[in-house]
C-alpha cells in the first residue's frame, strides 16, 4: 500500500469519507490568490500578523513544540474561530483533507508523525494560512485580501 492509500484509508476510517477532498484544485488556487508567493512558498514578508518560528532537533521531536507555536499565538485564535479547515500536502498526497476544527489537533498529530513534506492548513475561505514545512520551519499569517 502507498502512503497516499494508507493516509487516505486512515482519514476515512478514523474521520469518514466526507473528510476526503479528491478534487482539490480549487484549494490550491484560492490560497494561490489569498497570499503573494515566490516560487512554491509563501512570501511571509507580504503576510498580515506572521508569525514563525524555527523548530529545533529532530522531526520527531517537532510536535511539542509546533503544539506551543501555535497555542501561544494567533494560530490558535484563527483555528479556534474558523469552523472547518483545510489541509494540503506539498506533494506526499493526491488529495486534500476538509475537517471541523475540533480535530485540528488529533490531525495535525497524526500527519507530523506519518506524512513527509510541507503541510499547510488554512480555513475555507483562505483568510489564514499556517504551513510547517520539512525544513523546520513553522509560519503563520493572515491573507492580506479582502473577503
Amino acid at each position: 500500500m502507498t502512503l497516499n492509500e494508507e493516509v487516505k484509508k486512515k482519514i476515512n476510517d478514523q474521520y469518514g469519507a466526507e473528510a476526503i477532498v479528491e478534487d482539490w484544485s480549487f484549494i490550491v488556487d484560492d490560497l494561490s490568490k489569498s497570499f503573494q508567493w515566490s516560487g512554491s512558498k509563501i512570501q511571509w514578508s507580504m503576510v498580515s500578523g506572521h508569525e514563525y518560528r524555527k523548530l529545533d532537533g529532530r522531526y520527531d521531536d517537532w510536535l511539542m513544540q509546533i503544539n506551543a507555536f501555535i497555542s501561544g499565538g494567533a494560530a490558535s485564535d484563527a483555528i479556534n474561530t474558523s469552523s472547518l479547515f483545510y489541509y494540503i500536502n506539498d506533494s506526499s498526497l493526491d488529495f486534500a483533507v476538509l475537517m471541523e476544527t475540533s480535530q485540528f489537533y488529533g490531525f495535525l498529530n497524526y500527519v507530523i508523525n506519518t506524512i513527509p513534506q510541507h503541510h499547510y492548513f488554512t480555513d475555507e475561505k483562505k483568510r489564514w494560512c499556517l504551513v510547517i514545512s520539512s525544513e523546520g520551519y513553522i509560519d503563520f499569517g493572515y491573507s492580506n485580501k479582502n473577503f
